[in-house]
């Protein structure tokens, strides 16, 4: 293993304070927004497009000036020692993709040696990642000819190279199939198993539900909530959704209800007698805290 991440202490790995985006044409991107991540946790962003998750992330990682409040990386201040705080981070942006002529090990060489390392100690650790990341089967060829998960996994490695105790992955799965989207998964959790605190921001709520520790939903640029999957969960008047219908060209209609029985009883009011029962999910959350649907492509993962 490589030492090339800096030292960290004992804060938060990342803490935001107040921290507001007003652009030049008068939009507030993001408004008055608070929270802070445990070091060696799975935080979710959780939203639409347009929410205001892209714009928070790009002031994370020192892309994107504030308008005002305040941003820390393990401490560090992202504002006054940029630098710094960005050694201590790895980013995966929404629209990145690998140079498509390199293959797998000329590609994590690349990025190796522009974080610092000697050829020795880049090829150790991207031999390493390789394997780790299921690309050693993949090292002859060309970026171009690699599946969608693995053109992924592999900008993920290109940020895992310096070992960064904190990696940021902006929409890591948007159009990837359903496989690749897997792959991506257990990537992420295999990093949150070795101890590295993740930030991820998605609007698919399975992903959302499936990898993170704790879930901030965003929208309109601001917090609307923030807890456990389990806590968000309770913030739902209504545990309980059915769904019945969708035959002949109808759409599925849905029933929610405070308690199972309460849910049956209304579908026989309605004489409904074919449905499926299930407990409400974070997409339910979402709703009752903002009353707007997600678009039909963000509601499926």
């Amino acid at each position: 293993m490589s030492s090339a991440a800096p030292a960290i202490n004992d804060k938060p790995a990342i803490g935001v304070r107040d921290l507001s985006k007003r652009y030049r044409g008068g939009t507030l991107a993001n408004d008055r927004i608070s929270f802070s991540i445990p070091r060696g946790t799975v935080f979710g962003l959780l939203g639409p497009n347009g929410a205001g998750k892209t714009t928070l992330v790009r002031q994370i990682t020192g892309e994107l000036a504030p308008t005002a409040g305040e941003i820390h990386i393990h401490g560090t201040d992202v504002l006054r020692h940029p630098l710094a705080a960005k050694a201590l981070m790895g980013v995966v942006p929404q629209e990145a993709t690998p140079y498509l002529h390199l293959k797998p090990g000329e590609h994590l060489m690349l990025f190796g040696r522009l974080h610092g390392l000697d050829r020795a100690a880049a090829q150790r650790r991207a031999a390493e990642l390789l394997a780790a990341l299921g690309l050693s089967e993949h090292t002859h060829v060309r970026a171009e000819r690699l599946s969608g998960g693995l053109k992924r996994k592999l900008l993920v490695g290109n940020a895992l190279m310096a070992e960064p105790p904190v990696l940021i992955l902006d929409e890591p799965t948007t159009g990837l199939d359903p496989h690749s989207r897997r792959e991506v998964w257990a990537l992420v959790r295999s990093q949150h198993g070795r101890g590295t605190t993740v930030l991820v921001t998605t609007h698919y709520m399975e992903e959302a539900e499936a990898l993170c520790d704790q879930v901030a939903i965003i929208g309109g640029g601001r917090i609307l909530a923030m807890g456990t999957v389990g806590e968000l969960r309770s913030l739902c008047r209504n545990r309980y959704k059915a769904t019945f219908g969708g035959e002949n060209g109808d759409q599925r209609e849905t029933v929610y209800g405070s308690t199972y029985e309460d849910l049956v009883g209304e579908l026989a009011r309605r004489g409904v007698q074919e449905y499926s029962i299930g407990k409400t999910t974070l997409e339910d959350v979402y709703l009752e805290l903002t009353a707007r649907p997600l678009s039909e492509n963000e509601r499926h993962v």
